[in-house]
């Protein structure tokens, strides 16, 4: 089982390149496939509440379920903004998961669906029919370095991992200041975005297994940054008991010296570059949280400039 795990996790990788931005995942809700079996929208019933979703077929025409776009966390704006992920426990009405939510706030083409309501998850399962057994779980966790991509379809696509009998989920977290500014205080904790990782694995063990998923046995993956991410959870306490393999490829957070454990200094760049006063945490945070979503994205360019100036041998690489 390792070995092909492994082999699929490879090409996870290979799809994330191969499905770009300009890439639509096309989907058939509500319309005949050639088969009875799918021509109806598919409902799931978990825990949580109901799920109603789509179908699609692979790239060796095996036909899957998708739920995309569904919130497992409570949106990440206003008061929340820059505070640790609230997990969503229960679903009031039915949950439309037929299209894929927002990219997290980030630098993008003009047109490209970014949103600070981001907190996603995409699940991707074989038909009902074809489930005799609970199945693995592949957890994948994009890369991007932290500020950049998504686990929407156009970029983490199932269509290679579905031809195999597995349930394949992938997530949006936040990202660049949204994700990760600290101010080391109560105002931004920080690392949100590895702790909206763990809320999205929390609601997999709540829910997975209405869509077929076995909660016993998740593995989770991913390349760059997302590898970097594997590994912090395999460490974390507070990812305890939430997977159960980890498979890293590209990214590691193991380095000579000690990562630091104080970046206020960021914070204060953060405040600079949005021309804001950098006094102290709260002046600070409370500017930041009069910007928008769009404001915060984009102002990763600036942290760019700040680079540049301080190391000039940096921009020559």
């Amino acid at each position: 089982m390792r070995r092909w795990l492994n082999y699929i996790i490879v090409l996870v990788c290979v799809s994330v390149g191969a499905y770009s931005q300009d890439y639509t995942l096309t989907h058939h809700e509500g319309q005949s496939l050639g088969d009875p079996i799918v021509s109806h929208q598919p409902k799931v019933l978990s825990p949580s509440g109901e799920f109603r979703g789509g179908y699609n077929v692979t790239r060796r025409g095996r036909k899957f379920e998708t739920y995309r776009g569904i919130r497992y966390a409570e949106p990440p704006i206003g008061n929340l903004r820059f505070q640790p992920p609230k997990l969503i426990l229960h679903y009031k009405s039915p949950v439309d998961a037929s299209e894929d939510g927002p990219a997290c706030p980030q630098p993008t083409r003009p047109g490209y669906y970014v949103d600070e309501d981001c907190l996603t998850i995409n699940v991707y399962t074989p038909l009902k029919e074809n489930r005799s057994q609970p199945l693995p779980v592949i957890f994948y966790i994009h890369g991007g370095g932290f500020y950049s991509l998504s686990g929407r379809s156009d970029r983490a696509g199932p269509h290679y991992l579905l031809d195999r009998d597995i349930v394949l989920v992938t997530i949006n977290y936040r990202l660049g200041s949204l994700g990760f500014l600290s101010t080391g205080d109560e105002l931004a904790p920080g690392n949100n975005g590895l702790k909206d990782q763990v809320a999205a694995l929390k609601w997999v063990q709540r829910n997975i297994a209405a869509f077929g998923g076995d909660p016993n046995s998740v593995t989770i993956a991913g390349c760059s940054v997302g590898s970097k991410s594997v590994m912090l959870h395999m460490i974390s306490p507070m990812s305890k008991g939430l997977f159960h393999r980890g498979i890293s490829m590209s990214g590691s957070p193991l380095y000579p010296s000690p990562s630091p454990d104080n970046l206020y200094n960021l914070a204060e760049k953060q405040a600079r570059v949005l021309n804001c006063p950098s006094d102290n945490s709260k002046v600070i945070v409370d500017c930041l949280k009069t910007k928008t979503a769009r404001e915060l994205g984009d102002s990763l360019k600036g942290f760019n400039s700040y680079l540049t100036q301080r190391s000039p041998s940096r921009s020559r690489r």
